[in-house]
């Protein structure tokens, strides 16, 4: 059963470390019936005495405890968050004490940044391909209108044509970047 410093000890915890802290997978079901039964027991009290101290009492506590867990709920998503990119740029494990729904927010997120990695990248693979120069060339003048005085051993990124131009002519080899 959730309490009111149930919540407080979570919030302070989730302060204080950087990893997600065991809350239940279920914490988020707990935490919006604890919620209800707050606000139905303000309604009961409003009902005998709104200007009574139990209805003051039972009001700031409503509002204080949607308070913590909107605080605990950024801070957990903030964590997932982060942990997601990391995944997405280099293979990780899921963190650990995930709720059910975080679980799946973290798994969305994760594709999701992988996804637009992949097409930014296919696009860049398709516009430009990335050469290492075999000899010194002297400057010439691309497709693009762009002047390229390229040494060899230089790693370039040039538009497609220009590079295709480089490797059939045996002055380039294309490289293929760690992220592809």
């Amino acid at each position: 059963m959730l309490t009111y410093s149930k919540l407080r000890n979570i919030e302070q915890n989730e302060k204080m470390v950087s990893s997600l802290t065991s809350i239940g997978i279920d914490f988020y079901q707990e935490a919006l019936s604890y919620i209800s039964e707050l606000e139905e027991k303000i309604e009961e009290e409003r009902r005998k005495d709104p200007a009574s101290r139990k209805f003051l009492l039972l009001s700031d506590e409503l509002r204080n405890t949607k308070r913590i867990l909107n605080n605990i709920f950024e801070r957990r998503e903030k964590k997932i968050i982060m942990a997601a990119l990391l995944a997405a740029r280099a293979a990780r494990k899921p963190p650990e004490n995930m709720t059910r729904e975080e679980k799946i927010f973290y798994e969305n997120l994760v594709e999701l940044l992988k996804e637009n990695r992949r097409k930014i990248f296919e696009l860049k693979r398709k516009e430009f391909l990335t050469i290492r120069i075999l000899k010194d060339l002297p400057q010439f003048v691309g497709n693009d209108m762009k002047k390229y005085s390229l040494r060899k051993e230089d790693v370039i990124s040039l538009p497609l044509d220009v590079a295709k131009i480089l490797i059939e002519r045996e002055a380039a080899e294309e490289i293929k970047p760690a992220w592809i």
